[in-house]
């Protein structure tokens, strides 16, 4: 009898031990799954992007068809997704990718990153209006003493050389060396479905997973270029652009 109790004391330790890990399996299985991504889908940053349903509405799957849960209008949500759905821009509230939203019936803001660019879309439960940022990646370079009494001995003779120029050269430096002035942004809408174009005045196809913006999206038009004789407006400088003759200035 003392044989057998000893035995079952062993193995309810050994299930008390082996239990923890199994649930630290299963939790890391689920964290895993909800940062996997699609094909035209870009992930947010989360607890930082919400939205409130402007009207009540049924939700669509990733393809735009309905489903049968419904949004309801007072609606809050966190947005863990954005893709473009037949040319509209639409938000997903779970990472499993089930539920969409478009961000037309939606007020809030949502920011995602895609590359170097940092894109803020904000509603108002009629239009979205879409802002970009861009962080310029900085080279780090290591330095020896070699470099040091390099950077050392041009910088004696740039100096001897500024000392030797003339009143009208530093004039001439002076005139060259202004800061060329920035655009001033503008709110731009599309009158109908408008594609969107590189540098060249080529079509691209990744603009915010697609090629074009919906009818009646409003975003900020940074400058303007004349490419091949025709008018666009920048919406990211040296990057995307959109025919003037395709949208309204507001």
């Amino acid at each position: 009898m003392k044989l057998s109790h000893k035995l079952v004391m062993v193995s309810a330790a050994v299930l008390m031990g082996v239990s923890p890990v199994l649930g630290m399996a299963e939790n890391t299985v689920s964290v895993q799954a909800a940062t996997k991504s699609t094909n035209g889908v870009h992930n947010t940053y989360g607890k930082n992007s919400k939205v409130k349903v402007t009207k009540t509405m049924k939700f669509v799957d990733r393809n735009g068809k309905k489903t049968s849960k419904t949004a309801p209008k007072g609606g809050s949500y966190t947005i863990w997704n954005v893709k473009n759905i037949n040319g509209q821009v639409y938000y997903s509230i779970q990472t499993d990718l089930k539920y969409w939203i478009p961000a037309t019936a939606t007020e809030g803001t949502v920011t995602y990153k895609s590359g170097n660019t940092t894109y803020t879309l904000k509603s108002d439960g009629k239009k979205v209006t879409t802002s970009t940022s861009t962080k310029k990646a900085v080279k780090k370079t290591n330095s020896n003493k070699n470099t040091k009494k390099v950077v050392k001995e041009s910088t004696k003779k740039t100096a001897t050389k500024t000392t030797k120029k003339s009143n009208s050269e530093k004039t001439t430096k002076k005139t060259s060396s202004k800061k060329t002035p920035v655009a001033k942004a503008v709110k731009i809408t599309t009158k109908n479905k408008a594609y969107v174009y590189d540098k060249n005045g080529k079509r691209v196809k990744n603009y915010l997973g697609t090629s074009y913006i919906g009818k009646k999206i409003t975003v900020k038009g940074l400058g303007t270029k004349t490419i091949n004789g025709v008018k666009y407006y920048a919406l990211q400088p040296n990057h995307y652009y959109i025919k003037a003759s395709d949208v309204t200035v507001k």
